[in-house]
């Protein structure tokens, strides 16, 4: 087999991987888990059952992957974003609207997905720092971490916080509002100003006294500096 025939058949086989995971959340969202046989799953991808198994050994395998690959999503554009803003007030808020939304997207069927998981994992409530879930949460939430340990250090928030208890209120008052915002089919467009309200008293209680209303201020000034760099940047390259 050549190098066009090989790349061809990985391609081949990457898109029915692909095509069962779908076709395993579209049903499981439907149907719910338990509801869904892996027969129909396969029949829903176009694959013979077989071939199901020959990729995911168990249903409850399947169901990982999906969730391993939704983290992986999660993850990357949390990071991404966090990246790309200055202030760790913004940060937050950036970090706060990109969780609520992928949940909202997927209308919470990877919260449901996740309890589902937890019942049929035997092992999780036995150790859970060696569930595959809690590999895949710490991964995702070192990301809210490190945006507070910065914070500390540029003297925006205060010492001594209770790391894990700040995180459990960020996260478990968006996971809350989500069932809120669902409950009462709030449009995406309120979903922005629904986090501001749950984000902001967090925020006003992690700042450090004297950095109250100095980060936007400081925020900006790094940012019209930036700014002019780039323009004195492109000036140069203009005259050479």
């Amino acid at each position: 087999m050549n190098k066009a025939e090989k790349n061809k058949s990985r391609t081949r086989l990457e898109q029915r991987e692909s095509d069962i995971m779908e076709a395993a959340t579209r049903l499981f969202a439907d149907e719910g888990f338990h509801g869904t046989s892996t027969r129909k799953i396969a029949a829903a991808a176009g694959v013979s059952e077989g071939t199901l198994f020959h990729y995911y050994g168990t249903k409850n395998v399947l169901l990982l992957a999906i969730l391993d690959d939704f983290y992986e999503q999660l993850t990357e554009s949390a990071r991404e974003g966090v990246e790309s803003v200055m202030g760790t007030r913004d940060r937050l808020l950036f970090l706060a609207n990109n969780h609520l939304r992928a949940l909202m997207d997927n209308q919470a069927l990877m919260m449901r997905l996740i309890q589902v998981y937890l019942s049929v994992d035997i092992h999780y409530y036995r150790d859970y720092k060696k569930s595959p879930i809690h590999k895949l949460n710490y991964r995702y939430t070192r990301i809210f971490d490190n945006v507070v340990r910065e914070g500390m250090e540029r003297g925006y928030i205060r010492e001594g916080l209770e790391l894990s208890a700040m995180r459990d209120l960020f996260f478990g008052g968006l996971e809350y509002g989500m069932r809120t915002l669902i409950g009462r089919k709030y449009k995406q467009e309120r979903i922005t100003t629904y986090v501001e309200a749950i984000v902001e008293p967090l925020w006003q209680s992690m700042q450090a006294p004297a950095a109250a209303g100095n980060e936007s201020t400081t925020d900006s000034r790094l940012e019209a500096s930036f700014e002019r760099l780039e323009q004195i940047i492109e000036r140069l390259e203009q005259v050479k």
